[in-house]
């Protein structure tokens, strides 16, 4: 795709009942060129898009400038200030599995309390064995269950077609006490 997700207007509106609203902070962690990032942007969120990888991140800087704060940063080691809202769209589905548990660590510990987590995930993928990883709805939930309470975990309704009935959407909230493990 060479522009923003639809999931992100799906995911946003899946959220509105939870009170987030921009101006909130917004992390888009493994953004690579940016488009998810600049849709938040230009919705009024004030949003840093992360990535591990400089020229995916000097490319979101050559084709949408300065309007979203860009970070090569590492989201599991790196310290970032606390957000209100994480929009994960390709990073989770590009992780090994047994680093999962890790990053959902990651997002909890970025996370405002009562923070959320927007999340999409493949339930199928073309190639097995290879980023990008599906998941199912169940180990979704037994990752995300101690460290959120999950608002909605359904499948994705605006899928682009190539990917039509292979999504699934999370909206997680980071609870207002301390995040803690399963």
């Amino acid at each position: 795709m060479n522009g923003p997700t639809p999931l992100v207007d799906e995911l946003l509106a899946l959220a509105s009942g939870s009170g987030l609203s921009s101006p909130a902070r917004a992390a888009v962690p493994g953004c690579g060129y940016g488009h998810d990032a600049v849709r938040l942007a230009a919705l009024g969120f004030q949003v840093t898009g992360v990535d591990f990888a400089p020229l995916a991140i000097a490319g979101a800087r050559t084709r949408y400038g300065e309007a979203v704060t860009w970070a090569v940063a590492d989201w599991l080691q790196d310290p970032f200030p606390p957000f209100d809202l994480i929009l994960d769209h390709t990073c989770f589905v590009a992780f090994e599995p047994n680093q999962q548990a890790a990053l959902v660590a990651a997002h909890a510990d970025r996370l405002r309390p009562g923070g959320l987590w927007l999340g999409a995930f493949f339930r199928s993928v073309p190639a097995p064995g290879v980023p990008p990883f599906a998941i199912s709805e169940g180990e979704v939930r037994a990752l995300a269950e101690g460290r959120f309470d999950i608002l909605h975990l359904a499948p994705a309704l605006s899928s682009h077609r190539a990917r039509a009935g292979r999504e699934f959407l999370l909206v997680a909230r980071r609870p207002e006490g301390p995040a803690t493990a399963a």
